[in-house]
């Protein structure tokens, strides 16, 4: 065994590996209507990652398995109930080690799903109100780099308590757990709307933990794909960001080391 961890180190330190974009293997779901806040997130899945569009006979622990982050949103309609071997799907994944991604009306299929008790609220769609809002700045937030490649309401790199836009108008269907009714969750960031900061009312994201895995929860009126939103290179960067996060944490994640084979990420970090 210890000579296999050897190989392996060689082979990182020789070779260098990397988690990047077009190795992140990413299956997308969605269970509603096809519109104007779903289709976009589909597109810049498919333009940013390996992605796989999953259907509703797709979802099977072995064929998320397959994926280093399954990734739900609905953002058009609401995607209707799952079966008890539909849910046990999502839970198995996440325990064994993988990363899902909730947004959109996704994120309220938490409860069903065991990670809280509390019933969250229901909204949307709209699609132009005109209010602006975002996320305020954790020092978590920072470490984990998910907001590399963004700026402030300034136009800065983001620090500790900064505001980021993310989103300028309307919001998609969705949900939150207002007002502070979650309670295994961790948060990561906190959420502002116009003038109103709303630290530790509305968590902007964060995730459970989920046996070995974790499920990540960007909720509220933050995950807006649709064309309205000014800020659409904001929210798909900071997507972009917390998926290559999730996927560095997922055992299902492939890693590629230059132009050789890819590992799974997973059997290696079974060595440790």
């Amino acid at each position: 065994m210890e000579r296999k961890i050897l190989f392996y180190l060689t082979f990182l330190l020789c070779f260098g590996i990397s988690i990047g974009n077009a190795a992140v293997e990413v299956g997308f779901v969605y269970l509603g209507d096809k519109g104007d806040f779903t289709a976009p997130a589909l597109e810049f899945a498919e333009n940013t990652f390996k992605t796989k569009q999953l259907a509703k006979a797709d979802l099977k622990s072995d064929t998320f398995k397959q994926f280093g982050v399954v990734w739900w949103h609905d953002g058009d309609a609401d995607p209707g109930g799952l079966s008890d071997a539909e849910i046990n799907a999502f839970l198995d994944y996440a325990e064994s080690g993988g990363a899902v991604l909730l947004t959109g009306a996704a994120i309220r299929y938490a409860t069903l799903l065991g990670l809280e008790n509390a019933e969250p609220r229901k909204f949307g769609p709209v699609e132009n109100d005109g209010s602006r809002v975002g996320i305020i700045v954790l020092k978590e937030t920072l470490e984990l780099g998910l907001v590399e490649g963004l700026e402030n309401v300034d136009g800065k790199t983001p620090k500790v308590e900064d505001w980021i836009q993310v989103n300028s108008t309307g919001f998609p269907v969705s949900g939150d757990y207002f007002d502070t009714i979650w309670k295994n969750f961790t948060t990561l960031a906190h959420a502002w709307e116009g003038g109103t900061n709303y630290t530790d009312r509305i968590a902007a994201f964060g995730y459970w933990e989920a046996g070995n895995g974790k499920v990540f929860n960007m909720n509220w009126r933050l995950p807006n794909y649709h064309k309205n939103n000014e800020s659409i290179d904001q929210i798909e960067k900071l997507t972009e960001n917390v998926i290559n996060w999730l996927a560095s944490e997922s055992e299902f994640a492939d890693v590629t080391a230059g132009d050789k084979l890819p590992i799974v990420w997973g059997e290696l970090k079974s060595r440790k």
